[in-house]
């Protein structure tokens, strides 16, 4: 069997992974690994120091710990099960979650309509057509890209959401690759959008026996 491996995307800057079990497994000898508060605390702090000789105000850094605390509370529950990092460029700004699965494939499901339709490129909400592109992938291979704008039914707000999938098939394994991002600033994710072509490229799908080499350096 494999798994989805995100190792590599965790050693990119500028994003953060966030933990989906506290204390981590693996890391339970690690202190900002412990507990979501001890989390946000390392990284804030973590965070500015990157950006030295550029100093933070007073109490910057206890804002962007109080950010990265509920990001870390409140993203994964946004998509449960997916691994899920914050793309934080500068401590000023506010994080953009993405978020990473394996998507479970349905019987005789064809390969292209299942990623468009994990894409939603045929999304008939959405405001206008989805720029739809082929995204490849040194480690999945083809996929495919997805930029579309809608409306969000709670707030009225015109959101834009970034999507990216893949077909893995190894033998008698297979599944689908699926990455998502959405924000109400169309901007932002237009911003971030090499960070994130860069991010989806190191996804990786791995055989158990590398299983071990998750919490090595």
């Amino acid at each position: 069997m494999s798994w989805l491996n995100v190792k590599h995307a965790m050693d990119l800057s500028p994003w953060i992974r966030i933990p989906l079990m506290w204390p981590e497994p693996g890391l339970e000898d690690v202190e900002e690994a412990q507990t979501p508060e001890a989390w946000a605390r390392y990284f804030a702090e973590g965070l500015w120091e990157d950006f030295a000789p550029e100093k933070p105000e007073p109490g910057e850094v206890d804002l962007l710990a109080d950010i990265l605390l509920m990001y870390a509370i409140r993203a994964p529950a946004a998509y449960p099960d997916f691994e899920v990092f914050l793309h934080l460029p500068h401590p000023r700004e506010i994080p953009l979650p993405a978020y990473v699965d394996l998507v479970e494939i349905e019987e005789d499901e064809d390969r292209e309509a299942a990623l468009r339709d994990l894409t939603h490129a045929d999304a008939g909400y959405a405001i206008e057509p989805p720029i739809v592109e082929d995204f490849h992938s040194p480690h999945l291979g083809a996929g495919l890209r997805v930029l579309r704008y809608y409306q969000d039914e709670d707030s009225n707000e015109v959101h834009v959401g970034l999507r990216y999938a893949w077909r893995y098939e190894k033998g008698t394994e297979a599944a689908d690759v699926l990455i998502i991002l959405a924000d109400p600033d169309a901007g932002r994710i237009l911003k971030a959008l090499d960070h994130v072509d860069e991010f989806a490229r190191t996804v990786r799908i791995s055989p158990d026996e590398e299983a071990d080499t998750w919490t090595s350096s």
